[in-house]
């Protein structure tokens, strides 16, 4: 089954950390964000992966192109002037999609963990017995129409309409949350507009008013937010607290890291029960007083007598002797 990857935002909640890397090639636990939703998508059963592009596509292009232990096919849609949105990205590299009858999109930037096994293939056989347009993977949240868009359905499954007001529909509607994965049947591309559009709201949105069939699949998911910088500090102390449980999800989140992570990497606790996620390239001096948590990526260091405290230090970057450092992603000069 072929697949698509979207990995042309801009990322510009996270804001200064991409303007030094593409969103979906910022490290999250010293791995590229772009590589989760891979090890995820692979589950599905994927045989070649598109990728689109627009910022810094030399980061993209380079980390797809040696993803780890991989025998996907690869090929890139680059997207000039400004990124297409989710439809139009999809619209764009129509001619590399085409032909399989279904394939599977994913947000190139998610950290998605299934809490139960089989998570992903209930997902396709639900899509291809149903013979939908669409399929929409989500998950129950509190915050679906208060803070997070929804994606509204019917007692049945079926999909009636997108929106964060709840106001706008029925109360015998409810509300899940997208998490970034969908399946569509090739049919999809009789709705698509030229140019930039979004999937859900422009494409599907049409499809629904058509009397097309587009249902959601839900499942139970551990969900890390990596779009501001807090939230990405956050999901990291969230994600190392995980690591070390006995649940499905963080089995799969060390499946996860024991493929991607670079010879030499490990994970530590220090006396004070920090925890020290270092790079097998990474330098942490003596008499580091670290708190919380501390990330170290490929040359980073972290200097004699420094402090940190919940901080990621991405690749390259340094904290000199003696600096206090408190809920920082620190950046290379």
């Amino acid at each position: 089954m072929k697949a698509m990857i979207l990995s042309a935002g801009l990322g510009t909640r996270l804001r200064p950390v991409t303007e030094l890397f593409a969103k979906p090639a910022v490290p999250f636990l010293n791995i590229p964000l772009l590589y989760y939703p891979i090890a995820l998508m692979e589950e599905a059963g994927i045989d070649s992966i598109v990728f689109n592009t627009h910022h810094k596509p030399e980061q993209i292009e380079e980390i797809a192109m040696r993803i780890p232990h991989s025998k996907c096919d690869v090929a890139f849609s680059f997207e000039a002037g400004a990124p297409l949105g989710s439809g139009g990205g999809i619209w764009k590299a129509k001619n590399l999609l085409k032909g399989g009858g279904d394939f599977l999109v994913s947000n190139g930037d998610e950290v998605i963990l299934p809490r139960e096994a089989g998570t992903m293939k209930r997902f396709v056989d639900q899509h291809r017995s149903e013979m939908n347009l669409a399929t929409i993977l989500v998950m129950p949240h509190p915050l679906v129409g208060i803070q997070f868009g929804g994606v509204w359905t019917d007692a049945n499954g079926d999909v009636k309409g997108f929106g964060k007001d709840r106001t706008q529909f029925g109360p015998e509607l409810t509300g899940y949350h997208y998490i970034g994965l969908l399946l569509l049947n090739d049919r999809v591309f009789e709705y698509l507009p030229d140019g930039e559009s979004n999937i859900l709201y422009d494409a599907l949105k049409a499809a629904i008013d058509k009397g097309e069939r587009v249902r959601v699949c839900v499942g139970s998911f551990t969900w890390f937010e990596t779009g501001n910088p807090k939230d990405f500090l956050e999901a990291t102390e969230g994600a190392l607290t995980l690591y070390e449980q006995n649940t499905e999800d963080a089995k799969t989140l060390r499946t996860i890291c024991s493929r991607f992570w670079n010879p030499g990497t490990r994970l530590i606790s220090t006396s004070t029960g920090a925890k020290v996620l270092l790079d097998g390239e990474a330098q942490l001096d003596s008499k580091v007083q670290v708190e919380g948590f501390a990330v170290l990526g490929r040359g980073a260091r972290v200097e004699t007598a420094a402090e940190i405290d919940r901080c990621v230090v991405l690749p390259g970057a340094r904290v000199s002797s003696s600096r206090k450092a408190s809920h920082e992603i620190i950046l290379p000069v």
